[in-house]
């Protein structure tokens, strides 16, 4: 298998049939998954999301890209069916790692991302999404941010599978690299750790520290690769008047939709009453 850097084994979490069919985790996988977040900043479930969805999922979200040259004022159309589904919004199998990393009062903000990597793109430069929260401290602190991905397609080499190091998010950087956008990481330094592309089925599951090393790789394939992206934060992170946040409005048909539980974790979304 062609990798890049050094081979290490992706921190991946065995789940049971029982697990997937009752679509809960057990007390011993919840506490793996939370160790394997904390130590590796990584942790990915494979073939979560049933395969034939996650297509059809594809195929919508390459409409709403294909359209946002002709946006009209309204509805974003993330806020609607089929991004609003559970299965996404509220996956239970990435709630529970998420509740072990950062408790209960975790929120999120709608509507979520979406990281394309088109044919022909070349290699991004090595950063974070976010960084230490407190950088002059010498150590890391425990997450406060975390990334929910769900790839639309088979995530290969080939199509450009996301690059990440594990290990990266309890790097406390220095003041020269934490004050440059994103906290890029130079290429000298990031060759003396190991890494990984992050190859994984479609419609599997990935919770990540923010902080983690990462970089999109080439597509040398004919397919454009989607990957959904939703962030969550610890509930200290809550910056109500911070532009573009919570801004967008979800219709009342879907919220009234959403379980209770969902709408907690929303809290903070504006929605049409």
């Amino acid at each position: 298998m062609e990798t890049t850097g050094k081979t290490v084994n992706i921190p991946t979490l065995d789940v049971s049939s029982q697990e997937r069919a009752e679509e809960k985790l057990t007390p011993e996988n919840v506490a793996a998954a939370a160790r394997l977040l904390r130590e590796t900043g990584l942790v990915v479930i494979e073939s979560v999301l049933p395969r034939a969805w996650i297509a059809e999922l594809n195929v919508a979200m390459q409409t709403v890209l294909d359209n946002e040259g002709n946006a009209q004022n309204g509805e974003h159309p993330m806020l609607k069916l089929p991004f609003m589904d559970a299965r996404i919004i509220d996956n239970p199998f990435s709630m529970q790692i998420l509740q072990a990393a950062m408790g209960e009062k975790i929120f999120a903000y709608l509507p979520y991302g979406c990281n394309t990597t088109v044919p022909g793109c070349g290699t991004q430069h090595i950063h974070r999404d976010s960084g230490q929260l407190f950088p002059a401290l010498p150590f890391a602190l425990p997450v406060s941010t975390i990334v929910v991905n769900i790839p639309l397609v088979d995530f290969t080499v080939a199509n450009g599978a996301t690059e990440v190091w594990p290990g990266t998010h309890l790097i406390v950087d220095d003041a020269a690299v934490r004050n440059t956008p994103y906290h890029v990481c130079t290429e000298e330094r990031a060759a003396t750790l190991p890494s990984f592309q992050l190859e994984m089925p479609a419609g599997s599951v990935v919770v990540r520290d923010m902080r983690c090393w990462h970089r999109a790789m080439p597509n040398r394939t004919q397919t454009i690769r989607h990957m959904l992206a939703l962030v969550y934060f610890r509930r200290f992170h809550h910056l109500p008047d911070a532009p573009n946040i919570f801004k967008p409005q979800v219709s009342e048909e879907i919220w009234a939709n959403l379980s209770e539980e969902t709408q907690e974790m929303y809290r903070f979304q504006a929605h049409i009453s």
